[in-house]
């Protein structure tokens, strides 16, 4: 994800996952792909702390039979936590009510939040 007036491209895997297009995408746009350091897991401490999260209350309680099972309980897991549960980081507010209280378009994918 790029954020406006920053110049380098955070990316959470090796260099066998970026492709030239990538590559030469960055370039022309005057973006420094930056890798995280092998086995450095706090260079993205907020993505590890979700990681953790979703494995201890999703993945970790459930056999999964198949992949239909498994989609639909992640999905619901994936609502709860970006709907209704209170996140620390908005105030102790559910990401749904914050874009409310604060003027953000919200979209319950979570792809595609914007100010108004």
């Amino acid at each position: 994800m790029l954020i406006a007036g920053h110049d380098r491209f955070p990316t959470y895997y090796g260099a066998e996952f970026t492709g030239q297009l990538v590559d030469l995408w960055a370039y022309h746009h005057g973006v420094r792909i930056d890798f995280s350091r092998r086995g450095k897991p706090t260079d993205n401490a907020f993505i590890e702390t979700f990681n953790g999260t979703l494995r201890d209350e999703c993945l970790n309680l459930h056999w999964f039979d198949d992949l239909a099972q498994a989609s639909a309980l992640i999905e619901a897991w994936r609502r709860d936590y970006n709907e209704s549960r209170p996140h620390m980081a908005l105030g102790n507010l559910p990401p749904a009510e914050y874009a409310t209280r604060t003027g953000t378009r919200y979209d319950i994918t979570g792809l595609n939040a914007a100010h108004n």
